[in-house]
C-alpha cells in the first residue's frame, strides 16, 4: 500500500486503513497507561494495610512527577533511535513489548518489582509513542486536509483507552486491590501489540528501518548552526514557540492525575445517592467529555476554516490555553466552597466543570500540536521534533507535580489562581503574536492544490525520503 494521495473533496472523510489500525493501537496502549496512572498516586499514599505503600503526600507527589516526566524525556532518545536505526515500525512494537513487562511487573507485590517495572514503561513509552505519532503524519501527504482530521481519530483512540481505564483498573485496583488494577493494565498492552501486529500489511512503505546510506550521511552531518536552510530554521523557531505554549498547558492540564486525583480523593463530596464514587473512577471524566465533544469541536473549527480560510495551528494552541485557564476558574470555586464550609469540601459539579473546560482546551490544542510538528518541522528530523515535543509534556508534567506540592503548604485556591493566570496570559500571547508566527512556518501549513505538476512534486519528494 502506498502512501496516500493528496484527496479531493469527495474524498474528504475517506482516511487510510492504517490510521484505524493505529487508532486500536493506541486505545489499549493508553487504556494501559491511563489505568496505571489513574490508581499509581492513589497506591502510594494508601496504607499498608490495604496493599499500598502509605507514603506521604509529598513523596508520591515526588515519584508521580518524575515517573510521567520521564516517560516523556525519554522521548527525545526513542525518536533518535527510530529516525535513525529502528525506524518507527519496530520502535513501536518493542516499546510496545517493553510496556507490557513493565505493568506486569508491577502487579507483584514486591518493592523491586514495581521500581523495575517503572524504568520499563519509561523506556518503552519513550521508545514507542514519538514513533506511532510519526507513523500517522506519514499515512498523509503534504497539503493533504484530511491530516488533521487523522490525528483527530487517532486521538479518539487515546481518549476511549482513557475513558475505559479508570471505570475498570481504577475501580478493580482501589476496590479489590491495586495489583489487580496494574495486571489489567498489563493486558490491555498485550491487545496493543497483537493489535498493531495484525496491521502490518497496511504499513508497507511507512515507518521502516531507514536506508544504511541515509543513516551514515545523517551521522556525518554538519552541527546543527549549518545543517538546516534559513527557512528550516524560521520552522524550528516557530516550533520552538509553540512548545513553550504547549508546556504551559500540560503544565495546568496534568494536575488531573496528582492534584485533582488528590482534591477528589480528599476533599470532593463524592456521593450520588448512597453510593461514592471511587476517585480514581473520576480520572475517566475528562476522556468521557472528549469523545462526547470532540466532532462538535472538529466542526466548529472547520466551519471557522471556512469563514476565514486560514486559521493557524498555532491559533488553536493559544486558545487551547486560555479554554484549560477557564477550568481552573472552577476549582478556584471549588477551594472557596471547601474554604467556607464544614466538612470541609467541595461539590462535585466543579470538579466536573473543570475537566470540561479543560477537555475542550485539549481538543484544541493537543490533537492540533501533534499535525503541526509533522507538517512544520523539517523532515529528516520529524521524529525527533516529536520526541522534543513529548519531553517537553514531560518537564511540564514534574513541574505540574511541584505545584502539588506546593499546593500543600500554599493552599489549593492560590495554585489553582497561579495556574489561571499563567494559562490565560500565555494564550492571549500566542493569539495577539500568531500572524507573525504563523509566516514563520513559510506555507507548510498550506493546503496543496491537486494539479499534474504539484502531484509531480510530491512524488519526488516521497522518493527522496526513508
Amino acid at each position: 500500500m502506498s502512501r496516500t494521495t493528496v484527496s479531493s473533496n469527495s474524498n474528504f472523510l475517506k482516511h487510510p486503513k492504517g490510521i484505524f489500525i493505529l487508532f486500536f493501537t493506541e486505545l489499549w496502549e493508553r487504556f494501559s497507561y491511563y489505568g496505571m496512572r489513574a490508581i499509581l498516586i492513589l497506591f502510594l499514599v494508601d496504607n499498608v494495610a490495604r496493599g499500598g505503600f502509605g507514603w506521604s503526600k509529598e513523596d508520591a507527589f515526588t515519584l508521580l512527577g518524575t515517573y510521567t516526566m520521564m516517560v516523556y524525556v525519554m522521548g527525545i532518545p526513542g525518536g533518535i533511535i527510530a529516525d535513525r536505526y529502528l525506524g518507527q515500525k519496530q520502535a513501536v512494537l518493542w516499546g510496545a513489548i517493553l510496556q507490557c513487562i513493565g505493568h506486569f511487573s508491577l502487579a507483584f507485590q514486591s518493592k523491586g518489582a514495581f521500581f523495575v517495572g517503572l524504568v520499563a514503561l519509561v523506556v518503552g513509552v519513550g521508545l514507542m509513542k514519538p514513533s506511532v505519532s510519526t507513523m500517522v503524519g506519514s499515512l498523509y501527504e503534504k497539503g493533504d486536509k484530511r491530516r488533521d482530521g487523522g490525528f483527530t481519530i487517532f486521538y479518539m483512540g487515546i481518549n476511549i483507552g482513557g475513558l475505559i481505564a479508570p471505570l475498570v483498573v481504577g475501580f478493580i485496583g482501589e476496590v479489590y486491590g491495586w495489583h489487580y488494577g496494574f495486571s489489567l493494565a498489563g493486558i490491555g498492552m498485550l491487545l496493543g501489540i497483537t493489535t498493531f501486529l495484525l496491521g502490518q500489511k497496511y504499513f508497507k512503505e511507512i515507518g521502516n528501518k531507514p536506508q544504511k546510506a541515509l543513516r551514515v550521511e545523517k551521522s556525518h552531518a554538519p552541527k546543527l548552526h549549518n545543517s538546516f536552510t534559513k527557512e528550516e530554521k524560521d520552522r524550528l523557531v516557530v516550533v520552538a514557540i509553540s512548545f513553550i505554549a504547549v508546556f504551559v498547558f500540560f503544565m495546568a492540564f496534568e494536575q488531573m492525575s496528582g492534584l485533582l486525583n488528590i482534591y477528589a480523593y480528599s476533599y470532593t463530596n463524592r456521593y450520588i445517592g448512597g453510593w461514592e464514587i471511587p476517585a480514581s473512577m473520576l480520572q475517566s471524566v475528562n476522556s468521557i467529555f472528549v469523545v462526547g465533544l470532540a466532532p462538535l469541536v472538529a466542526a466548529f473549527w472547520f466551519k471557522i476554516a471556512k469563514k476565514h480560510k486560514n486559521i493557524s495551528s498555532i491559533y488553536k494552541i493559544g486558545v487551547g490555553n486560555i479554554i484549560v485557564g477557564i477550568g481552573f476558574l472552577f476549582m478556584v470555586g471549588a477551594a472557596l466552597q471547601k474554604r467556607y464550609t464544614f466538612p470541609e469540601e467541595s461539590a462535585l459539579y466543579w470538579l466536573i466543570g473543570s475537566y470540561f473546560f479543560q477537555t475542550l482546551g485539549e481538543l484544541s490544542l493537543s490533537p492540533v500540536s501533534m499535525s503541526f510538528i509533522t507538517k512544520v518541522a523539517p523532515k529528516h528530523i520529524v521524529g525527533s521534533v516529536m520526541g522534543i515535543l513529548l519531553a517537553v509534556i514531560g518537564v511540564a508534567n514534574f513541574i505540574s507535580s511541584r505545584l502539588g506540592r506546593l499546593a500543600i503548604s500554599l493552599g489549593d485556591l492560590t495554585i489553582f489562581q497561579f495556574i489561571f493566570f499563567v494559562t490565560v496570559l500565555t494564550g492571549a500571547l500566542v493569539i495577539i503574536f500568531n500572524k507573525k508566527l504563523a509566516k514563520l512556518t513559510h506555507g507548510s501549513e498550506d493546503i496543496v492544490e491537486e494539479d499534474e505538476e504539484k502531484e509531480k512534486l510530491v512524488h519526488s519528494v516521497q522518493e527522496d525520503l526513508p
